[in-house]
């Protein structure tokens, strides 16, 4: 049996440690032009450190006391309209950022093909990354959902149909199937809903609509990395896949969905961990396997080894998650293995 052919393209999932969009795209480019087909800005600033920047966005009453806020009696009873929640601000970035993309599309440094890549948070994790309550997340969450889809209008606004990529994280998700499935044992992410694999896809399903046709759209399935740390070390696949499955035969009658990336730990090469892609139903979707680790060429080569043995049809490779916490050296790594990996 002849070796499965290396991919050919990279993902960079989104935030970097570099100091400015402008950087950003200079490093990136360097290293792995020809091997992108979406370019995000790295997400600089305080978006580095993923939806931590969205505090402001809601009413300090409502928040957890790790964030400042004083939950209360009061608080819980309040009736919340849209005018409690801020916009977001994410329209603002992207599209400032798109003019820097725009200027080195035009000077050819950035090929014709590569769209523009925004990357997004679900409604459902930012509001469950700063409220606890799950009563207060049942009021606010359709308000938050209400504003970043006004954020993501506004994006299309801006950028044209055919330069732009929407990639939608959903770490929470992913937490709260874990919750559910007994992996996760903290009340935390116990859903403040019923039926959750059906409620979410219902949510993954508004968004999704909310992207107009031409505007690509990606799926980034996450494990979070605080510290580098997984908030579950998944044992194997098989809830990324059967979620995958279950995202295709949902979203697809909406809008198409043009890749899904999987994180794969660092510690695993092992079939076992590997084995559930067999069950993958991807149809026209594009796998993209977060198996990068910085500093580790030679174990990155062993995990793609590993997964092609059981799904040879990867498109291309990835990090596991953002990289707003690593540092600049890492970075480099990490797009020197990408280069080096692919075809």
């Amino acid at each position: 049996m002849s070796a499965a052919p290396k991919p050919s393209k990279a993902l960079l999932v989104g935030s970097s440690p570099l100091d400015s969009s402008s950087e950003f795209f200079s490093t990136v480019l360097q290293t792995l032009t020809g091997r992108l087909d979406q370019l995000p800005d790295g997400e600089t600033g305080p978006r580095k450190l993923f939806v931590a920047w969205q505090k402001s966005v809601f009413p300090i009453e409502i928040l957890q006391p790790r964030f400042g806020g004083p939950p209360s009696g009061e608080s819980i009873m309040k009736k919340y309209t849209l005018e409690d929640i801020r916009p977001t601000g994410y329209d603002d970035d992207a599209i400032a950022s798109y003019a820097i993309f725009r200027e080195l599309k035009r000077a050819e440094k950035v090929p014709k093909h590569v769209r523009f890549q925004v990357s997004l948070p679900s409604p459902l994790g930012v509001v469950r990354f700063f409220v606890e309550d799950g009563a207060i997340c049942a009021q606010v969450e359709p308000l938050y959902e209400e504003r970043l889809i006004q954020a993501v209008k506004r994006i299309q606004e801006h950028i044209p149909p055919w330069e732009l990529t929407i990639q939608w994280d959903v770490p929470a998700e992913i937490a709260i199937l874990e919750y559910e499935r007994g992996g996760l044992q903290d009340k935390y992410w116990k859903p403040w809903f019923e039926n959750p694999e059906s409620a979410i896809l219902d949510r993954l399903g508004r968004l999704a609509k909310a992207v107009a046709p031409d505007v690509e759209m990606g799926y980034h399935l996450c494990y979070g990395n605080k510290g580098n740390v997984h908030f579950l070390e998944p044992p194997d696949m098989d809830l990324m896949v059967h979620l995958t499955n279950q995202l295709v035969q949902a979203i697809s009658e909406s809008h198409d969905i043009a890749y899904i990336h999987m994180p794969v730990p660092k510690d695993r090469r092992d079939a076992a961990y590997f084995q559930p892609m067999a069950g993958l139903d991807l149809h026209d979707t594009e796998l993209y396997l977060g198996l990068v680790h910085a500093h580790d060429e030679d174990g990155t080569r062993q995990r793609l080894e590993a997964a092609q043995r059981v799904y040879p049809d990867i498109t291309g490779v990835a990090t596991e998650c953002g990289l707003g916490r690593s540092s600049r050296e890492d970075f480099q790594s990490i797009l020197e293995i990408c280069a080096s990996v692919t075809a």
